[in-house]
């Protein structure tokens, strides 16, 4: 049911921008759910274009700091390796990583979940020792 979900979010977007305008909260919401449809339709390109304008609104609506912008930026990540840019995707998933550990402590669950993301996308660059410590790390946290 992508296509019917993916016409109530633009149906969304549509009134978004006509009553809260380009740089609200929710707009970026709805970038990020449209974003959501197309990369579970494996259309990368189109899902990262959506995110990246998810990512821009809630960088001016709540900074880097935000939970909203740590999930988008995630995203992002996960694009980046589904495309095959893999040292992009792992510099993303190192950002995220850095952020989640001030706003969250380095002990949080979401934070061995950004870890393994990081040690597949090490993993595909064939830094094995690298990805091994990422997948221990997540695997420690996850065990607490």
């Amino acid at each position: 049911k992508y296509e019917e979900a993916m016409q109530q979010y633009q149906k969304a977007l549509e009134i978004q921008l006509k009553a809260l305008g380009p740089e609200h909260s929710s707009t970026a919401g709805t970038y990020h759910e449209i974003g959501n449809v197309l990369y579970y339709q494996g259309k990368y390109e189109k899902a990262m274009q959506q995110y990246q304008k998810a990512l821009e609104i809630e960088m001016k609506v709540y900074g880097r700091g935000h939970a909203s912008t740590l999930t988008t930026c995630y995203e992002i990540g996960n694009v980046l390796c589904n495309l095959g840019k893999y040292k992009e995707a792992t510099q993303q998933y190192q950002t995220v990583l850095e952020i989640e550990s001030k706003l969250y402590g380095p002990e949080h669950p979401s934070t061995a979940d950004t870890r393994h993301e990081i040690g597949n996308a090490l993993c595909k660059q064939g830094v094995y020792e690298a990805a091994m410590q990422q997948y221990q790390k997540a695997l420690e946290i996850k065990l607490k």
